[in-house]
């Protein structure tokens, strides 16, 4: 059985799908299945929640196989150029069957022993049950933009909401209890809500600047470009109403410069010792933080922010401020309550932050 292909285009490809692949104690999770059938060749890879594969034009016999060191054989399809042949033999017969690869391409060949592509644990059949069209670049962006807030995954976490990136109307969220970021864009819609984890989302970027295809199930979700195709499984449970975390009373409304606050969160961080979570508490302008009977203290430009009082997370307040960074000011409105929330959001962009405070006896006192 023999087929050709596009060295480079393989190469690229092969790439491409082992970015999903992570050590594995099952072999067949390690590996890359290449299947050769009719004019098509498809590399793909799995972790068992997310699938991967994305083909190329390709010409010969109809074939399959399991390359079980996908990144070390990549540093040799690298090597070749133009078109690159696959020859594959096999010999034995039920437990003794072996395959055996001879790998042409100009002066340059090889042989290889991959593995029989039987145990590659295909996806499941399902149905999609909605669809919409985006552009993959500006959806990842928008991902890229609010995972900061997505909890850490732990055995006792019971919410999905918390780990999982969210997608409801014209908005995509992440929040972890503490903390929360939104991105709303009226150009997109999604037809039903979902959640998805966010290793599966990474890997939109492989679409580039394409407008893709978004298939929605009921457990499954599919993103294709009709040659690069991404499934994921859907996490199980209800998406939080984010309006529910939202309020229009605020106690005060201020500017600040994200990129004067980072310097004087810098400062704190760099200053405080010890691993613990630092606090730090805000006084119209004036930030004190204290580690182990040693305080620090700074100041930012905020004006109209005289008598306001509150504590937060340094760690949680900078992720927040890193959301906006590139912009010259920012809008920080303190809710109503001593424990309301914290909305950080920019003119003219439609996503936002939002931290939650922490209660100001916990929070070092300003001299």
């Amino acid at each position: 059985m023999r087929a050709t292909v596009d060295a480079k285009t393989f190469a690229q490809a092969l790439d491409q799908v082992s970015g999903l692949i992570h050590k594995s104690v099952i072999p067949v999770l390690n590996a890359v299945l290449v299947r050769f059938e009719e004019d098509r060749c498809t590399l793909a890879s799995t972790n068992l929640n997310t699938w991967l594969s994305v083909g190329m034009p390709a010409q010969g016999d109809s074939f399959a196989f399991l390359l079980d060191r996908p990144r070390e054989s990549a540093r040799a399809f690298r090597q070749f150029e133009g078109e690159l042949a696959m020859e594959q033999t096999e010999t034995g017969e039920g437990d003794r069957r072996r395959i055996k690869l001879a790998l042409s391409c100009g002066p340059r060949s090889a042989e290889l022993h991959p593995f029989l592509p039987d145990d590659f644990p295909e996806q499941q059949a399902w149905e999609p049950m909605h669809s919409f069209t985006a552009n993959a670049a500006k959806l990842y962006a928008r991902v890229e933009r609010v995972k900061y807030a997505v909890g850490i995954p732990r055995k006792e976490e019971a919410r999905a909401c918390r780990i999982s990136v969210q997608f409801s109307g014209n908005r995509v969220y992440t929040l972890d209890g503490c903390r929360m970021a939104w991105d709303t864009d009226p150009e997109l819609e999604v037809p039903a809500p979902f959640m998805a984890a966010p290793d599966a989302l990474e890997h939109l970027k492989l679409f580039g600047d394409q407008t893709v295809s978004v298939q929605l199930g009921e457990r499954f979700a599919r993103v294709t470009d009709g040659m690069t195709s991404l499934v994921f499984r859907l996490p199980e449970g209800e998406l939080y109403k984010l309006d529910s975390a939202l309020t229009d009373k605020f106690r005060a409304e201020f500017q600040v410069s994200p990129k004067e606050f980072l310097s004087e969160l810098k400062y704190l961080k760099q200053s405080l010792r010890g691993n613990r979570a630092h606090l730090v508490r805000f006084s119209g302008g004036a930030l004190l933080a204290e580690s182990m009977g040693e305080r620090y203290a700074t100041k930012i430009s905020a004006a109209g922010c005289e008598g306001v009082e509150f504590g937060f997370s340094l760690d949680y307040m900078t992720d927040a401020m890193e959301q906006f960074k590139k912009e010259p000011s920012v809008a920080m409105k303190v809710s109503t309550g001593s424990l309301g929330p914290i909305i950080i959001e920019a003119q003219g962009r439609g996503d936002r932050a939002l931290v939650m405070p922490v209660r100001l006896g916990e929070a070092s006192r300003v001299a």
